[in-house]
């Protein structure tokens, strides 16, 4: 405290041996207006590095015209025919049409420059339809169990684009995030491997299991894919994305082109 002291007091006769002019202090009854300044990004997270992380779930409204012919030709309209009373089975076009087909997927980007970077991520999922059901046949109990099996894994990038600049949030709480909204594009390709798992039982008490099958089917592709969307900030380095858009693959073109709708987090370091 004494050196900071003395500082100030050297300071003060250099000053005024100098004779250098400088604001006049506040009179008494007088008002001093504070600097302005231009908004800053508000809830104390510093300055936002270039990279960031990002993780999400996606969802998939594949058009799966081939495999649903294929189901009602081997199983629906066949079991139709020994048992009138036929239920069609569940399948992964149904699961579609209730939304409830997605995946996960992580990964990194780094800015290249105001309005532009690049990304890289790995994404995948997995489900299981099972179908089981009760029929008689010649007065004989017969149980059926139909079980369906998705499994996708793969890896890609893209490069994202704000045609107006990226969000910054300048003003806390919900409008604060609100009103800083901003588009964001996306220009995605990759490499995924599906694989496509069918079995059937056919059980009956005095054959036991009368029918046993296993089909799978394997495909290793590559997709593109343009999307849209927004990117909601949340504070001055985390933000939320919705965005959608379509699924080109270069092989079973009847089964996995498609609509793809994404959400994810993403923070930056």
């Amino acid at each position: 405290m004494t050196r900071l002291f003395c500082c100030l007091l050297l300071a003060a006769g250099a000053a005024r041996a100098l004779e250098i002019d400088g604001p006049e202090p506040a009179r008494p009854g007088t008002e001093t207006l504070p600097d302005t300044a231009p908004p800053t990004a508000v809830d104390g997270d510093g300055e936002a590095g270039p990279w960031f992380w990002f993780a999400g779930t996606s969802n998939y409204h594949n058009k799966l015209k081939t495999s649903e012919r294929r189901v009602d030709r081997q199983i629906n309209d066949t079991f139709g025919l020994l048992f009138p009373r036929w239920r069609r089975v569940t399948t992964f076009q149904d699961w579609r049409d209730q939304w409830l087909i997605w995946d996960f997927f992580a990964g990194v980007g780094r800015d290249i420059n105001e309005s532009l970077s690049w990304t890289v991520y790995v994404n995948g999922g997995q489900g299981t339809i099972r179908n089981r059901d009760r029929y008689g046949l010649l007065a004989l109990p017969v149980e059926t169990k139909i079980y369906f099996t998705r499994q996708s894994y793969g890896a890609g990038a893209s490069l994202r684009w704000w045609p107006v600049g990226r969000p910054e949030k300048t003003e806390k709480g919900l409008w604060g995030s609100l009103s800083a909204v901003r588009p964001v594009m996306e220009m995605n390709a990759g490499y995924n491997h599906q694989t496509a798992v069918a079995e059937g039982r056919v059980w009956t008490p005095l054959s036991g299991d009368a029918l046993r099958i296993r089909q799978k089917d394997s495909y290793d592709l590559l997709w593109a894919s343009p999307r849209a969307g927004v990117e909601v900030p949340l504070s001055g380095r985390h933000s939320f994305n919705l965005l959608g858009g379509y699924l080109f693959f270069n092989n079973e073109q009847d089964d996995l082109n498609g609509i793809i709708l994404e959400m994810f987090v993403s923070g930056r370091f």
